[in-house]
């Protein structure tokens, strides 16, 4: 299929349904989905895929919801997550948080940017690409995953490992304001204990106080930042991120404290390598250090225990999957695409870091409104993205 033919055949279809996208991502933000509180929006995403004739929508036992466009050899996946954080400032904003209110070409609420307006239009854009012909041999996974922003990955990691599926490619809807990212460092999230032991605070010596202990850890901790701080190239990081203790009453001397460290984590920096470095930077003092194994239950009542170590990941920017993207871009934005590795964590830590799929984050919306007061995306940039996942299902079989 010709160039040219191509962008007028996804135009002709755009014109067509651009109200219904936006009305699509409406409803979607004025719908609230805390994470492991996705099951209404899962219920309008399952519904929509089901309205637009995917050739088959199911949702897995953590609630992820995957539709399938197509029946090809060659594959790609687009990831979406259905959950957003909560609001906690809700005085602040100019707008209801959950109202979907559209002014001066912006769908403001919480989760606009992050991630229901990249949702509508990964949904949308697998329709696009069969309405205007551009599906041939290949088939399309939309995934509208769970629970991402509380546990990167996890909901992804399920679907993947319970389905068997393995896409030729996956993008990651995430904003990056149309630009492609090629991949993003990974974290770990790690806790440091101290015991001490308790006692009466009228008579502090009589006890052994673990707050105190804790601070030769700290100092281990300020110490390792500043090295992470000083290396060349992509560098790791580590930053203390919460202090807490487990004492009787504020009348006494605690039994034990603990910090909670964010160690963002390099391309190539394995669990092994960071047990080895948590060793040595509690050696010499009271400290015990774990990787945190976080307990939860999706929204549809399943267990599971989170392990947070999440890797980094990168894809050559010669992979076909990202010179397929570039070629979806120039067809419908006429320039150049952007690349960049991006700062922010995404279920990308599972796909590519886990499973080494070929992955990319592109998706309408600036990052900075996420979490944000106010939080808007772009209606022009939601549909651009849509044109453009659709134009990149066309793309595929060349991967």
């Amino acid at each position: 299929m010709e160039y040219q033919d191509s962008k007028e055949r996804i135009e002709r279809v755009m014109d067509r349904i651009s109200g219904d996208v936006t009305a699509f991502a409406q409803k979607l933000v004025q719908t609230r989905s805390m994470t492991c509180q996705e099951k209404e929006v899962a219920a309008l995403v399952k519904e929509k895929m089901c309205q637009l004739g995917y050739d088959e929508v199911t949702v897995d036992e953590t609630g992820n919801v995957l539709g399938r466009m197509g029946n090809g050899a060659a594959t790609l996946m687009f990831d979406s997550h259905m959950d957003t954080v909560s609001v906690i400032d809700e005085e602040l904003w100019d707008d209801p948080p959950f109202g979907g209110v559209i002014k001066d070409g912006k769908l403001y609420g919480r989760g606009a940017v992050d991630m229901k307006c990249p949702l509508a239009a990964s949904v949308y854009g697998a329709y696009v690409a069969k309405e205007a012909g551009l599906l041939g041999d290949v088939t399309i996974y939309v995934s509208a995953s769970t629970m991402e922003e509380d546990f990167d990955g996890e909901a992804v990691r399920q679907l993947l490992q319970n389905t068997g599926l393995r896409p030729d490619g996956v993008v990651i809807c995430e904003p990056t304001g149309l630009k492609i990212a090629t991949g993003h460092r990974g974290r770990a999230l790690i806790e440091v204990k101290v015991e001490g032991r308790s006692c009466h605070a009228s008579n502090p010596s009589a006890g052994l106080n673990p707050v105190y202990l804790m601070k030769e850890v700290i100092d281990h901790v300020q110490q390792q930042a500043g090295a992470l701080d000083a290396g060349e190239g992509e560098k790791g990081s580590v930053a203390l991120t919460n202090i807490y203790c487990s004492t009787p009453s504020n009348n006494s001397v605690p039994q034990d404290a603990s910090i909670i460290l964010d160690r963002r984590l390099a391309l190539g920096e394995t669990e092994d390598m960071i047990s080895k470095e948590m060793d040595g930077l509690v050696a010499g003092t009271k400290g015990q250090w774990r990787f945190c194994d976080i307990p939860a239950s999706s929204w549809t009542g399943m267990d599971f225990v989170f392990h947070s170590f999440l890797p980094a990941w990168n894809i050559e920017p010669e992979h076909p999957l990202v010179a397929a993207a570039s070629q979806a871009y120039r067809l419908v934005k006429d320039g150049e695409p952007v690349l960049f590795r991006m700062g922010a964590s995404t279920n990308g830590v599972t796909t590519a870091g886990m499973f080494h799929l070929p992955t990319i984050v592109f998706g309408p919306g600036d990052l900075a409104q996420a979490h944000s007061t106010n939080e808007y995306c772009s209606v022009e940039s939601m549909l651009d993205a849509c044109r453009i996942y659709a134009a990149l299902c066309g793309r595929i079989e060349k991967l």
